[in-house]
C-alpha cells in the first residue's frame, strides 16, 4: 500500500472519529441545547418602581397600591407567583401571577390584576375590566441569572410601558402624562419549580 494511500486512509479515519465524539458530546451532554420544561411552584416576583415615574406620578396626585395578595415594602411591590411554565435553560414561557395593582386619581381608578410574563413575546399581561390587557415590555437583555437552593433568581429585568396601556391610564385619568415606552422600573423574580 502506498504511502500516500496510508496517510489519505489515517486522515480519514481520525475525521470519522472525530465526527463520531461530535455527535456522542461528552457524558454530561444529552445533545439537547435546551434544557426541559419546568412547572413553577411559587414564591414572587418584586417591581421596584422607576423613581422618575414615582415622582411623576406623586406631582400628579396618581396613587398606586397593591391588591392582595400583592404587597408593598421598601423594595418594592411583590406579586406571588402561582403558575407557568419556562424552559430551564433558554427560560422561554410564562410566569403567572396573583394580586395587581389599583392606579388612582381624581375619583377614577383602574384596576390591573392576574399578571403574566410572557418571555416569548417580552411582555406583561393583565386583566383590567375582565379583558386581557398587554401592559408592559419586559427587557430580558442584561438580566442576570443565578440560583438558591431550588430557586431560580432573575435580577435585572427591566420595563417599559407599551402604547395601549399608556392610552388606557390616559383616558381614565384625563391625562398626557403616560407615554409608550416610559420606564416603569427593575424586576426581580424569584421562582421554584416542580
Amino acid at each position: 500500500m502506498s504511502r500516500i494511500l496510508r496517510l489519505t486512509l489515517a486522515l480519514g479515519l481520525i475525521v470519522a472519529l472525530a465526527l463520531v465524539v461530535a455527535a456522542c458530546g461528552d457524558d454530561d451532554d444529552d445533545g439537547d441545547d435546551t434544557g426541559g420544561e419546568i412547572t413553577l411552584t411559587g414564591v414572587e416576583t418584586t417591581l421596584s418602581l422607576d423613581s422618575t415615574l414615582a415622582a411623576l406620578l406623586e406631582r400628579n396626585d396618581v396613587t398606586v397600591e397593591p391588591i392582595a395578595p400583592a404587597s408593598a415594602s421598601d423594595d418594592g411591590i411583590t406579586f406571588p407567583i402561582t403558575g407557568g411554565t419556562i424552559d430551564s435553560e433558554t427560560l422561554v414561557g410564562t410566569i403567572e401571577h396573583a394580586g395587581g395593582l389599583r392606579f388612582s386619581a381624581g375619583g377614577e381608578e383602574v384596576a390591573v390584576t392576574d399578571f403574566v410574563i410572557d418571555t416569548t413575546n417580552d411582555t406583561l399581561t393583565a386583566t383590567a375590566g375582565g379583558d386581557q390587557l398587554r401592559l408592559l415590555a419586559v427587557n430580558l437583555d442584561d438580566f442576570a441569572r443565578s440560583s438558591d437552593g431550588d430557586i431560580i433568581l432573575l435580577e435585572g429585568v427591566t420595563t417599559t410601558l407599551v402604547p395601549e396601556a399608556a392610552v388606557i391610564l390616559n383616558r381614565t385619568f384625563g391625562v398626557v402624562l403616560f407615554e409608550e415606552g416610559i420606564e416603569v422600573g427593575d424586576v426581580t423574580i424569584r421562582a421554584s419549580a416542580a
